[in-house]
């Protein structure tokens, strides 16, 4: 039998691998044997004893290992089925009242770099790095087998995928993908073009939050919707009966936002342009709101980026905060790993204090099932929101 290819961590770095913690970055590698091919799979050990475990090693990738077994089972077509068949059985009996669920949330469902999400019959797909991209058709055939979709499309085009020294990919993977993937949550019927529409097509982990927000919407309410994308939100609190108001600078996020709007039979005003400016107009118009989502994008993946998103935070909820009426909601959501709550929870009590009133924290929330938090992983903890109400 052939040697696997071996990488030696330092020593330093053999309690946390061993602990199921599954990136091993630069520092932590001290040898690898040479001539390993980008995303080979690769043995890994400490500088002595037993092999710890078994990954993806790209010498030359932001994190150069990624581990996917510490049993020592084979890489195979039928390891990808059993991680498949597995996070699938995981969430099975968890998600409710719709069609569309995360399949796969990589390192947190086992296998680093896939993701996965369902929509109906139709499955979207990205391969962000070198391992997953040399078993790409093992993956894609244990998707297909496990899933049991009748169609599946690519969004292999993030940046991650350049700093693994990967070209980009999109397109059909099997099947016929439509123009138009249509899926339901709850009583809404939601759409978006898969090869426009931004990562595998729409944001599934604010499931909970839309119907969070939408239960407590009364008739006539004004519903303030910043960083709306293609309006789940608005979409949910106009359903319940609010006037709603969607703000994002993406003007086909937009489009499509109005097209389900009329799909639906809601209507839902749509505000383009920087979120900021428009809330400033907003506020000099006197405009005036029971609840209101601000749901920016990423704004911190690394940690420096931190404390210049708290600011954009800070700023937005003062503004949001200044048009809510006394005893409305705010929910203040972000999906950075880098950010924590307790940074959510400072720029909005310098939020408030700029608004002139202060705000009581009505819960705390997080990710849903289907998008699992792994104690060994802390970065699969990445979306975090706060829910507060306008005191005077």
């Amino acid at each position: 039998m052939k040697r696997r290819p071996t990488v030696t961590l330092q020593a330093a770095a053999v309690r946390r691998v061993a602990g199921r913690y599954p990136f091993g970055h630069r520092a932590d590698i001290a040898d690898s044997d040479p001539g390993i091919a980008p995303g080979e799979v690769v043995d890994v050990r400490g500088p002595t004893g037993p092999v710890l475990a078994r990954g993806y090693f790209n010498a030359e990738g932001g994190t150069p290992l990624r581990l996917l077994t510490w049993t020592g089972e084979d890489i195979d077509g039928a390891f990808y089925r059993r991680r498949v068949r597995a996070a699938l059985d995981r969430r099975a009996g968890r998600i409710h009242g719709t069609d569309a669920l995360r399949v796969l949330h990589a390192e947190a469902d086992g296998l680093p770099g896939v993701v996965a999400d369902q929509f109906a019959g139709v499955l979207g797909v990205q391969l962000r790095n070198a391992g997953v991209e040399r078993h790409r058709d093992l993956i894609v055939q244990a998707l297909k087998a496990e899933t049991g979709a009748d169609a599946a499309y690519e969004r292999s085009d993030t940046g991650e995928r350049r700093r693994e020294g990967l070209d980009l990919h999109t397109g059909t993977l099997w099947g016929e993908v439509p123009e138009r993937v249509t899926f339901h949550e709850d009583d809404l019927e939601l759409h978006f073009s898969p090869m426009d529409a931004q990562k595998t097509g729409f944001f599934l982990d604010q499931r909970d939050n839309r119907r969070m927000l939408r239960s407590h919407v009364q008739p006539g309410d004004g519903f303030l919707d910043v960083y709306s994308y293609t309006g789940g939100f608005s979409l949910h609190a106009a359903r319940a009966g609010a006037k709603s108001v969607a703000i994002d600078k993406d003007q086909v996020a937009l489009a499509a936002l109005e097209q389900a709007a009329r799909h639906n039979g809601v209507g839902v005003g749509v505000r383009w342009g920087d979120a900021l400016d428009v809330l400033r107009t907003l506020a000099k118009d006197k405009r005036r709101f029971q609840i209101a989502v601000l749901d920016p994008p990423t704004l911190a993946k690394r940690r420096d980026d931190v404390p210049g998103a708290k600011r954009i935070f800070t700023d937005g909820a003062a503004l949001t905060l200044g048009m809510l009426e006394v005893g409305g909601l705010l929910l203040v959501s972000t999906c950075a790993h880098y950010i924590r709550v307790d940074d959510l929870l400072d720029a909005s009590r310098v939020a408030a204090a700029t608004a002139g009133c202060d705000a009581e924290v009505l819960d705390v929330t997080y990710q849903p099932a289907d998008h699992p938090h792994l104690l060994s992983v802390p970065e699969s903890l990445y979306l975090k929101s706060v829910l507060l109400r306008k005191h005077s």
